[in-house]
């Protein structure tokens, strides 16, 4: 694990308690996530994999808020995952959001429909192989962030990445961009 994503999850196991850290951590990432979900057109009929949620899941948080949508969050830390239930609960938020262990490389992932993967998850190529054999042929997407020109060795990179049909673009200090790419044929996007 990099110092940086190293850091970031010790800073987050240490306050996920706190549901106002939580807001006060999630403020930068409501106008992200809104791009986002507007990106892959999600809904309220849709079940959303939150890739990479950590101990603060507020992509999955933010998700479920704006869209509508039945979230899964999944993280491969155990630790992270239980305090992120807590903090579920607490926000009251625990019929719509799912947390899980798994590790998105390897194992076998929920159904949904589409996929939201943190900056830290790695390793990004066989995450991507992984979910776009879990997610559905026709209308299954993902978005994926991408790390600022000289943080892939912090966050890793892909070597290929394959059916990118839309891109927004961030001003956050880690990440400038999330593309999204789709398993067969992209969403119809909203107007």
């Amino acid at each position: 694990m990099s110092f940086i994503k190293r850091h970031v999850a010790a800073l987050e196991r240490r306050w996920s308690h706190r549901p106002w850290f939580f807001h006060l951590y999630a403020a930068p990432y409501r106008s992200l996530v809104r791009r986002e979900l507007r990106l892959a057109a999600v809904g309220p009929e849709d079940v959303v994999l939150s890739v990479g949620c950590g101990a603060l899941p507020f992509t999955a948080v933010l998700c479920a808020t704006f869209s509508g949508a039945r979230v899964i969050a999944v993280d491969i830390d155990a630790e992270a995952v239980e305090k992120a239930r807590v903090l579920v609960h607490r926000l009251g938020l625990s019929p719509q959001i799912e947390v899980l262990v798994a590790d998105a490389a390897e194992d076998s992932l929920p159904a949904a429909t589409v996929a939201l993967v943190a900056l830290q998850a790695a390793p990004k190529d066989l995450i991507s192989r992984n979910l776009m054999r879990s997610l559905p042929a026709r209308g299954g997407r993902v978005v994926y962030r991408l790390p600022r020109a000289g943080l892939e060795a912090q966050y890793g990179c892909f070597d290929e990445l394959e059916d990118v049909v839309g891109l927004v673009r961030h001003r956050m200090p880690t990440f400038d961009r999330s593309v999204l790419c789709c398993a067969s044929e992209a969403p119809k996007r909203p107007s």
